[in-house]
């Protein structure tokens, strides 16, 4: 069997299913999470199936968490989406349902689960989501609310399709606009900012520290980030904005967490990232990474590893 026809097996196993994405959802946790609890639904309405993690106003119209007990997870099948390493898994109950499934597009370094369906080189894991169905044999179908999450979790973690974009995505967005929902809306909403994030974006902009060899950075601090009132909307929005630039290849928002740590977020339009990220606790595709810096030193040292590197990645090109 394959390990699709392997997960679509546990899933016609169970009678109850439990789905967790990671912390600090984006829509693609989001997409991936909820578009498989409704293809399940949709395909074995007889199955109780949950989704669970903490509730994000900016991404409720994608959807909504449930509640449940803490028994509901005896004799549950979990399905963990769109999560590379088990400490990032919201829902810290995810270890005591009775088996459980990792499906990912992150590289496999922290292999978790009973069963694992990891594609690295996937741009999204609601495409992967997409395929699992579509490789069912009929057994698992969707429908136009599937499709519409499926569409918003690609659109997210493609950049607009700016990034990690290739045939097999473009071929499964273009069989999920077959379904009957707005299109337009989605791609309105993936766009819309609140007025205190509009003027973050613009500080940023303004504020962005442009160094040698296509590098950019910025650091966010706590008081920062508090004096535009962004409430619960967090401030991913502002990580492709320094892309923008034209003269910017690489590029790096650091922003402090409530204990002083920062998190990093590194981006790139050609040079490969993620191998610094995993120099500090982190890790992610070539292009796109996150880790976790202590203090402003390791900022600064994260800072002088990126411009080395895009030295010599420019240096290769001469």
């Amino acid at each position: 069997m394959t390990i699709q026809e392997q997960i679509i097996a546990k899933i016609e196993e169970y009678d109850t299913i439990i789905i967790h994405r990671h912390q600090r959802p984006d829509p693609d946790a989001f997409g991936s999470q909820s578009g498989l609890a409704t293809i399940i639904r949709n395909s074995y309405p007889d199955k109780k199936v949950y989704i669970v993690g903490k509730t994000v106003p900016g991404l409720a119209w994608i959807a909504e968490m449930d509640t449940i007990e803490d028994s509901i997870y005896d004799n549950a099948l979990v399905i963990v989406t769109d999560t590379a390493n088990a400490p990032r898994i919201d829902d810290q109950r995810y270890p005591t349902g009775k088996e459980m499934i990792k499906i990912d597009h992150h590289p496999n370094d922290e292999p978790y689960g009973d069963l694992q369906w990891v594609v690295a080189d996937a741009s999204s894991t609601s495409s992967l989501i997409y395929e699992l169905a579509e490789q069912s044999h009929g057994k698992m179908t969707l429908n136009a609310e599937a499709a519409r999450v499926l569409y918003a979790g690609i659109v997210g973690d493609t950049g607009r399709f700016l990034y990690s974009v290739d045939s097999e995505t473009m071929r499964v967005v273009s069989q999920l606009f077959k379904f009957d929902f707005d299109i337009i809306k989605v791609n309105q909403k993936m766009d819309a900012i609140s007025p205190e994030a509009a003027k973050l974006s613009g500080y940023v902009l303004q504020n962005l520290n442009i160094v040698e060899d296509g590098l950019a950075y910025m650091v966010l601090s706590n008081e920062l980030v508090s004096s535009f009132d962004l409430g619960e909307s967090g401030t991913a929005f502002v990580v492709p904005l320094p892309g923008r630039v034209d003269s910017v290849r690489t590029w790096v928002v650091f922003e402090e967490q409530d204990d002083h740590s920062y998190r990093v977020r590194l981006r790139s339009k050609d040079m490969v990232i993620n191998t610094i990220a995993r120099n500090h606790a982190g890790g992610g595709h070539p292009l796109a990474s996150g880790a976790r810096a202590r203090d402003m030193d390791e900022v600064n040292d994260i800072i002088d590893e990126l411009a080395r590197a895009r030295k010599r990645y420019n240096d290769r090109l001469i």
